[in-house]
């Protein structure tokens, strides 16, 4: 009786690969605004952002409360990856709440802002290929003062800002809708509050600013160190400033009447 040789069939075993873990990072997709005016002759400082904070793919949230106090009357806004940039906001603060007494030169503060810079480009929640934004807003000698810090590749650096600045994903529509405006810091609060307002609902145009709006007016007179002078607005505020956005920005805005014969260049001739 002949006899069957069976073999085996050979397997291609695929080839072992060294899986490098991914790091997901929760970025505040958002806007937020600082914008100096007037209320009855004395400086204010309006405050605006969005709550939005995104995982990419894991999905986002919008309860995230992006203005602190650093202390002494001065405020931030934190934009880009956020673990880093709420480290590095921490480090503002801390370095703020160090101090004895409230800055009273452009000068001090810029040299507690570059201890924080380096501190937390030493850190290990620094990472060259993020973005790390902070919105400084506060009062020296009562002149208002916003200014941007901007933790990136190749180089940090923070830029004073006259009269307002927008940071964030949404940063570009809230500044030109401003400017558009013609906005300026001699505007009283009112008219003021709301251009700042109007800026931070067109940039959810964008897509990734959050739809809740937090509006905060900041003035001076606070030296505690861990303090600063906020009035928050409530919902009725908002819905006031809400209905007059609504209005100014119907669709359609206008009546145009039609166009005559006469608008065009007859191309017969």
């Amino acid at each position: 009786m002949a006899s069957i040789l069976l073999e085996r069939p050979k397997i291609n075993r695929p080839k072992r690969r060294d899986l490098k873990p991914k790091r997901v990072y929760a970025s505040a997709v958002t806007v937020c605004i600082a914008a100096a005016c007037q209320e009855q002759g004395q400086p204010r400082i309006v405050l605006c952002s969005d709550s939005r904070l995104d995982w990419a793919e894991f999905g986002s949230t919008n309860s995230t409360v992006k203005l602190d106090v650093l202390g002494y009357g001065w405020c931030s806004q934190l934009a880009g990856e956020w673990s880093g940039v709420f480290y590095f906001n921490s480090l503002l603060r801390h370095n703020m709440q160090d101090r004895e007494s409230a800055p009273t030169k452009l000068s001090e503060v810029e040299d507690l802002i570059q201890d924080a810079i380096q501190e937390f480009c030493s850190s290990a929640l620094h990472d060259e290929e993020q973005v790390y934004d902070v919105l400084i807003s506060g009062f020296l000698q009562e002149t208002p003062i916003v200014m941007d810090v901007r933790v990136q590749k190749p180089d940090p650096k923070f830029t004073l800002a006259e009269p307002f600045y927008a940071i964030g994903s949404g940063g570009n529509i809230a500044s030109i809708i401003l400017r558009l405006r013609e906005y300026h810091s001699s505007m009283n609060l009112s008219y003021a509050t709301y251009l700042v307002y109007e800026s931070k609902r067109s940039a959810e145009h964008d897509g990734t600013v959050g739809r809740f709006t937090a509006l905060a007016v900041q003035a001076p007179g606070s030296e505690l160190k861990g303090r600063a002078y906020l009035k928050i607005m409530n919902e009725l505020g908002k819905a006031h400033l809400e209905a007059v956005y609504a209005g100014l920005w119907s669709v359609p805005f206008a009546t145009i009447p039609d166009f005559t014969p006469d608008f065009f260049d007859d191309p017969k001739r």
